[in-house]
Parts: C-alpha cells; structure tokens; sequence
C-alpha cells in the first residue's frame, strides 16, 4: 500500500466559443437590470400604451372612426416618447458605466474577448429591455382587441407589424444613445442624467427653434416629431408632418450607429489586462 502524497493534475480547461461567451453577457446584463426601476419603468409604459390602445379602438369600432389611428395613438403622444427615454436611462445608463467604475470592464475586454463583442452584447442587452417596452405593449393591445373581437385578426397583425417597425427604430436610437452617454462616465447616475437630459433638451429646443423659423428640416433632430412621421406611415395613414417617414428612419437609424461607434472609440481607450 503506497504512502506517498497524492499528486493532481489540472485537465485542460475548454473555452465556450465566441457565440456563448456574447450570450453569457447578454444573459447577465438582461437580468442584472432586472431591478424596481426598470421594472416600473417597463410596467408603467405598458399600462399606458395597453389601455389607451384598448380604450381608442373600442370607441372607434363603436363610431365608425378609424382603427388604425387608435392602433397609432400612443405614437403620436409626446407621453410615449418620455416613457422609453425612461426606460432608456434607468436600463441604459449603468451598463458601461458600472464597469467601468468597478474596473471590472478589464476583466471583460481582455483576451479573448473583443471589445466589438462585447458591446454587441450590452447593446443587445438595453436592445431587449427597449423592445419589451416600445413594441411589446402595441403587440399585446392588438392581441387583446382581436381576442375581444373588436378587430379582425388581419387588422391585429398589422398593428402588431406597426407596433414592432416603430419599436425597433427607437430601440435602436436609444440604445446608442445609452451605450455613448453610459461610455463617458464612471457613474451611472451621470449617465442617467445625461441620456435623460440631452434627448429631452434637444427635442425641445429644436421644436422651439423650427417653429421659431418656419424651417421643417430643424425637425429631423426632433425625436418626437420623428417618431409621429413613422408611426403614421408604419400603420398606413397619411402623414400631416412635414417630416418624410423614410428620411425619419435613416436619421433615426444613422444617430443610434454613429453613437455606439462613439462607444466603441471610447472603449479603446480603455487599458485591459492580459490573460
């Protein structure tokens, strides 16, 4: 019988590939937001968009009025614009920042992590909290008014399409709006205050400013008077805005990319520890 010390052995340790280490970030980030804030931000948005929708397309069944201007509705209401934005900074406004006051962003960015990877994965992450609360409660109003048979079940899928084409837009603004803002400080009450005050100062001085002026084109930099244009196209009913739909879109789309390439940059500024 042998006496001698035992001797271990450490086996060789599999590294998840690049999909799975993006999911990990994904699922973490997703859930670390998943706190009151967030969660009454989200649930408020939700009553708000459910009811008004519900109570607007059974009043215009009753009179003849239009189905898909109740669809639209919550859109055209400077109230759902100021939601997300809410939802934006209390989802948004730590996911750089908390890293990057903890140091703990060195850990990620290191190898073999990228730093395009990883902040695909905490866009993706806000991404997700934004279309729960821009597209799902549109979603959920048309499922309920079908299922109450206020509208046919053609009806309800358009509005479900139009609900979805408007979300996405501004999920995708606000979350490059987050990620820049969020980027810039250590603090995540920083970057709430930030992403919170400088969408709301810049729409309002633009609208000022145009209707000052008389110059339609100062109002592509206003989020709201965006936001009207595609809704309206989105749920097929002429446009009174001065606004084109498409160019609203691509303004949209544009600032949101040009935004978290902004995060990007300001990532690479970040020292990272090796493996």
């Amino acid at each position: 019988m042998s006496i001698s010390a035992p001797r271990y052995v450490q086996g060789p340790v599999a590294r998840a590939g690049r999909p799975w280490r993006i999911l990990a970030i994904v699922e973490r980030e997703v859930l670390r937001r998943a706190t009151w804030g967030p969660l009454l931000a989200v649930a408020l948005t939700w009553l708000v968009v459910v009811l008004e929708v519900v109570v607007n397309v059974y009043f215009a069944t009753l009179t003849g009025g239009s189905v898909a201007a109740a669809f639209e509705s919550p859109y055209e209401s400077v109230v759902w614009v100021l939601l997300l934005l809410i939802v934006t900074a209390t989802v948004g406004a730590g996911s750089l920042a908390d890293d990057l006051g903890s140091r703990s962003i060195t850990l990620y960015l290191s190898r073999p992590l990228r730093i395009s990877d990883y902040l695909a994965a905490k866009g993706s992450a806000i991404g997700a909290w934004l279309l729960i609360a821009g597209a799902g409660p549109g979603c959920v109003a048309a499922g309920v008014t079908a299922a109450l048979g206020y509208v046919s079940a053609s009806e309800a899928l358009a509005a479900v399409a139009g609900c979805f084409a408007v979300g996405l837009v501004m999920a995708i603004f606000f979350t490059g709006v987050a990620l820049a803002l969020s980027s810039l400080t250590r603090r995540s009450l920083y970057a709430g205050v930030a992403i919170f005050g400088t969408v709301l100062s810049v729409t309002v001085s633009v609208s000022v400013v145009a209707g000052i002026t008389g110059t339609a084109k100062l109002l592509y930099a206003d989020i709201v008077a965006n936001v009207q244009s595609i809704a309206e196209a989105a749920f097929g009913r002429p446009s009174p805005y001065p606004t084109d739909p498409l160019a609203s879109v691509a303004v949209l789309v544009l600032t949101g990319s040009v935004l978290a390439v902004l995060a990007w940059w300001r990532l690479t500024r970040v020292e990272v520890v090796g493996e």
